[in-house]
């Protein structure tokens, strides 16, 4: 058991091999072996958003600030998040999230492990769509 200060965690811009724009990142739990849970917070500048990709195993995201969007394979339109919200990522779907053009967004990660595989930058057209909402 452990407790992780907000403090004792470093923000670093994430990978821009695998997002469109400005991302910071805090890895607060990182996975110790295959089996393992991780927990992330990742802040987006507006405009900003991961490239598509997949999990291995099951990751929720909870949206604590700003508005989001999240779009999985299947949609025809992103979705919005905003804070609060839940959503639980499906292992093997490929999907994409990030902020609104207008907005910053930040989110928790937990991710009960496995790996990512990184696919391809989400286009502009893809991007601008406008956001359904499921409210």
């Amino acid at each position: 058991m452990r407790v992780v200060p907000e403090s004792s965690v470093v923000s670093s811009l994430a990978d821009s091999t695998h997002f469109t724009g400005r991302v910071w990142r805090r890895d607060y739990i990182e996975t110790q072996g295959q089996d393992g849970v991780s927990g992330s917070r990742f802040l987006y500048e507006p405009g900003a958003r991961s490239f598509w990709h997949l999990h291995d195993r099951e990751q929720v995201i909870v949206a604590v600030h700003g508005a989001g969007l999240v779009c999985w394979q299947g949609l025809d339109a992103p979705r919005s998040l905003r804070s609060g919200d839940w959503w639980q990522v499906e292992p093997g779907v490929p999907h994409w999230h990030g902020a609104t053009p207008t907005s910053s967004f930040a989110h928790l990660a937990v991710t009960a492990g496995g790996g990512t595989t990184w696919l391809h930058e989400v286009s502009e057209d893809d991007y601008l769509q406008q956001a359904t909402l499921d409210r």
